[in-house]
């Protein structure tokens, strides 16, 4: 599942956020591999509909953690 709090783009797996990160057009590049966080950012309003559009899910900021803790189990 992917999940989103407006501004950030995390998923249940690297493999899975990437691949719809992908999917929404966004590049590679623009992956945020923080080792606590990594995410993609959602830096416009038209990125947040695309996402929600695609399936992703709007969270509120600890569901966000709480999938952030899992990947990175």
């Amino acid at each position: 599942m992917i999940y989103t709090d407006g501004v950030h783009l995390v998923g249940d797996s690297l493999e899975e956020l990437h691949k719809f990160a992908r999917g929404m057009g966004l590049k590679r590049e623009w992956f945020q591999d923080h080792p606590q966080h990594p995410h993609y950012d959602l830096t416009t309003v038209f990125a947040l509909k695309r996402a929600l559009s695609k399936g992703a899910e709007l969270v509120n900021y600890r569901k966000i953690i709480e999938v952030v803790r899992r990947v990175n189990a």
